[in-house]
């Protein structure tokens, strides 16, 4: 059963889920700057943007961490939105619990810079990682949320293509995975995502590719030789079934695949920490997966 944080939430969530059908891309990119005052990162956590290039990246680092462990962050937000504080906050609290820091990359947003650009700057900033901070694969886990799900995905992929070492686990968390759809859903309960809305933001970053490209849809990928996943979806996700097919396609890979169904949840529900019990619970797995051997 839902906790009662949770369905005095789902009203909530809805009323925006109905003001998002009318939404743009550029209105919610200002909306989202002028908020960010609001959600601050828990207490102790630091950030800090540097330039390295021509990109922007950012370390997360909590109170006490382990300089050797790196989370390596592919932020959400529809592949249109920057890194913003409630993104953060979630991140915040994984690399508190899980004593590790994160480095997040700002990659190139659509539909200014549509596919693949996404790609190669995380791409880049692995490589960054890798080679500039001599952290080693065996050292670091992926991580991202919703396009930041797909994007972890599709790097992995470039990274085995390219011969190159992959990293020791990663998370795709709430993940759009079949960029074909285009916002036809199957499932169309999510009282946080209005499909109209997200339909905007995949085809702003699809672009004029083939949806089919695996890079761009995972779900029709090869998945053979990644590294142990932990995918995490909500039972009323708008990207429920992507996840769910992408797990039995990589297990059918012979990839080590831990799939977490959350019942009664929504897209991202994470966010929600730490006034969600659902959230608390599944960022401690999350810090559990990282944290395991």
């Amino acid at each position: 059963m839902s906790s009662v944080q949770s369905q005095v939430l789902q009203p909530l969530l809805r009323v925006q889920r109905l003001a998002q059908r009318f939404a743009t891309i550029e209105g919610t990119r200002r909306l989202s700057q002028a908020s960010e005052h609001s959600n601050n990162l828990p207490k102790g956590v630091t950030s800090s943007l540097f330039k390295q290039g021509n990109l922007q990246y950012e370390w997360l680092t909590p109170p006490e961490f382990d300089a050797k462990r790196v989370l390596y962050y592919l932020h959400g937000g529809g592949f249109v939105f920057p890194l913003w504080n409630p993104l953060r906050r979630v991140i915040a609290y994984i690399i508190s619990g899980a004593k590790i820091r994160a480095l997040a990359v700002h990659y190139r947003l659509a539909p200014e810079n549509p596919f693949p650009a996404a790609i190669e700057d995380c791409v880049a900033g692995y490589h960054w990682l890798t080679s500039e901070q001599a952290i080693a694969p065996k050292d670091i886990v992926f991580i991202g949320e919703s396009a930041g799900a797909n994007l972890v995905v599709a790097t992995l992929l470039t990274l085995r293509d390219s011969r190159e070492p992959l990293p020791r686990k990663a998370a795709p968390l709430c993940g759009p995975l079949d960029l074909e759809a285009g916002g036809a859903f199957t499932c169309d309960i999510d009282p946080m995502a209005n499909p109209r809305f997200v339909s905007k933001q995949i085809l702003a970053y699809r672009g004029k590719a083939d949806p089919r490209n695996p890079l761009l849809s995972p779900v029709y990928a090869d998945l053979h030789g990644l590294p142990p996943l932990l995918i995490q979806v909500g039972s009323q996700e708008a990207f429920l079934d992507e996840s769910i097919l992408l797990a039995r396609q990589a297990r059918q890979a012979g990839v080590t695949v831990t799939l977490e169904v959350w019942p009664g949840m929504w897209h991202y529900w994470h966010l929600f920490v730490p006034f969600l019990p659902e959230a608390r619970q599944a960022i401690n797995r999350i810090i559990g997966f990282v944290g395991s051997a």
